[in-house]
């Protein structure tokens, strides 16, 4: 397998930049208050200085030539000095609440892989989660879920090619596989391999192709609302893709470029513009045909065969999947149940009030503003269920208690012993 070609931008960072917003805010709001202080130490002294100088006797000499205006002039300058520090001060502490404030969006930047660049936002420390988001979903819609998990791990959320703010590449075979191979050019650039790989719907195909891809990439493999059977495969294709081939091929790439979904990638990217205008109208077609056509039911889930999954439980990886729900088409209970069953994963019991928040709340059949990330606009927000982040914690605790019993270091991504030539098993 050929691995992608990685250029690296700047991006040696001691701490992540959640971390380090943290910590600024921690030593901002005690310098904020160090500089108070002083000012009130500093205003003291200087009263308590001016009552000793009025209240020494006429005959004192060295004082008695001490101009009237003196205690009236230590005393302006005192207020001055202690509004200037109280202004100082006031200014920290606001500069630290912005930053508190911004955390979520400065969290965010651009990182090159094969030339094009990649938008991702990177939280908290400790062992590597990487999330994809669900359907054609922005990196906003992980951030509530990212900042709950950032409290004990680090972890790196992304919008794909053709996706958020990333930029468009209109090329290959399948979607996913050009996903998957930014996915391993970002993880390779942030030091932050292997990781848990988790998405939903689509984040969750994004997730099981990496894993079966690069599986020396993946510690850990979970997926929820994952997406198969029925028809949901060709429907989906037909919204993603075919329906803009034809497109296209009616009306030119102006028309496509005025399509909603095309629009925010140009608002969000400038730079999209000139490379889905001067794409040739017939070529962009045969592009989005070939990913819809990719998108087929009749696998158990859509992108993976059932061998590729059984490849998946032979390579030793990690893998759990939260069970369907009855009512939902596009996530079906039978497939999450194959899927298990087929990767040799988990299938972890559907938890409580998940498939009322999969159906209604937090929903795929219509977008919604959420309250908790206003400034992405509304989207179809099924990654917000509330106990994913126990879910995820959870499968993340007990992967990591078994590595350690199998006497496993952080690098190992299996638990499937292999032969190395006559020394034995090794992972």
């Amino acid at each position: 397998m050929t691995h992608p070609r990685v250029q690296l931008t700047l991006e040696v960072r001691p701490i992540p930049i959640a971390g380090f917003v943290r910590l600024t805010n921690l030593r901002l709001t005690n310098l904020a208050r160090l500089l108070i202080l002083f000012a009130r130490i500093t205003s003291a002294r200087n009263f308590m200085r001016n009552n000793i100088m009025q209240n020494k006797t006429p005959n004192s000499t060295s004082h008695s030539a001490l101009p009237s205006q003196t205690p009236q002039t230590s005393e302006t300058s005192r207020r001055g000095f202690l509004n200037a520090a109280g202004l100082i001060g006031a200014g920290v502490l606001l500069l630290g609440t912005r930053a508190r404030a911004q955390s979520s969006n400065t969290a965010g930047r651009f990182v090159t892989v094969e030339g094009n660049r990649i938008w991702i936002e990177e939280r908290g420390r400790g062992i590597p989660i990487v999330m994809s988001a669900g359907g054609q979903n922005r990196v906003e819609t992980l951030r509530p879920l990212s900042e709950k998990l950032s409290a004990k791990y680090r972890v790196i959320t992304w919008d794909r090619a053709n996706m958020g703010r990333s930029d468009l590449v209109l090329k290959g075979a399948r979607d996913i596989d050009i996903w998957t191979d930014q996915q391993a050019g970002i993880m390779t650039q942030l030091n932050a391999r292997p990781a848990y790989l988790i998405g939903a719907s689509s984040g969750g195909r994004t997730s099981y192709i990496m894993a079966l891809r690069y599986p020396d990439y993946c510690r850990g493999l979970l997926t929820y609302l994952t997406t198969g059977g029925g028809t949901i495969g060709e429907s989906l294709a037909k919204q993603y893709y075919f329906d803009y081939a034809d497109l296209a091929e009616k009306s030119g790439m102006a028309a496509v470029a005025q399509r909603p979904f095309w629009a925010e990638r140009i608002k969000l990217n400038p730079a999209n513009e000139e490379k889905l205008l001067s794409m040739d109208p017939k070529e962009f077609a045969r592009v989005m045909r070939r990913y819809g056509t990719g998108m087929r039911s009749n696998d158990p889930m859509i992108g993976i065969t059932a061998d590729e999954l059984r490849q998946i439980k032979a390579n030793g990886t990690p893998v759990a999947i939260t069970q369907g729900c009855p009512e939902a088409p596009q996530h079906r209970r039978d497939r999450s149940e194959l899927y298990a069953q087929l990767t040799g994963g988990t299938l972890i019991p559907t938890p409580e009030h998940y498939c009322a928040e999969a159906t209604t709340g937090a929903t795929f059949d219509k977008q919604i503003l959420h309250p908790e990330v206003p400034e992405s606009g509304p989207f179809r927000a099924y990654e917000m269920l509330s106990d994913i982040p126990g879910v995820i914690d959870n499968f993340i605790t007990q992967t990591e208690a078994r590595y350690k019993m199998l006497g496993l270091g952080p690098d190992a991504t299996s638990f499937t012993p292999k032969k190395v030539g006559n020394a034995g098993p090794a992972y």
